[in-house]
């Protein structure tokens, strides 16, 4: 396993689920809006770069609107909503991830802020 994708399984993926778990525990209605939104399997791309150069390209899969696992060096993409299907992937640098890890206790008080000040870090591309 290369560097990245350790880290990503070690450390973005638990992130990503303490950060859930606390938002589902603390906006229980809005998770269960979220939830019944994309519910059943849906897989969110995610390429990471590091100075603009790729490091690797990665699919969340979520079960119930939560991350179960991530698959490494595959950029797949594919959510199921009331209106069709979209297949969004994210671009984003290595260093902003990290930044958002050290930024967990905001993301548990203040998801919806904290989440907004990282947006212009963030490129969102689809699949066709």
């Amino acid at each position: 396993m290369i560097d990245t994708d350790k880290f990503m399984q070690e450390e973005f993926l638990p992130f990503c689920k303490r950060v859930v778990d606390a938002f589902e525990l603390n906006h229980p209605t809005l998770y269960t809006t979220f939830k019944r939104f994309i519910s059943g399997r849906n897989l969110m791309g995610m390429r990471l770069t590091e100075n603009g150069n790729v490091l690797g390209d990665y699919t969340l899969v979520l079960e119930d609107a939560k991350i179960s696992h991530i698959d490494n060096g595959v950029l797949s993409s594919e959510i199921h909503t009331p209106f069709g299907v979209i297949k969004p992937y994210y671009t984003l640098e290595k260093s902003t991830i990290e930044k958002m890890i050290q930024d967990e206790p905001s993301f548990v008080a203040h998801p919806f802020a904290t989440k907004f000040k990282y947006y212009p870090e963030i490129t969102i591309r689809f699949l066709k």
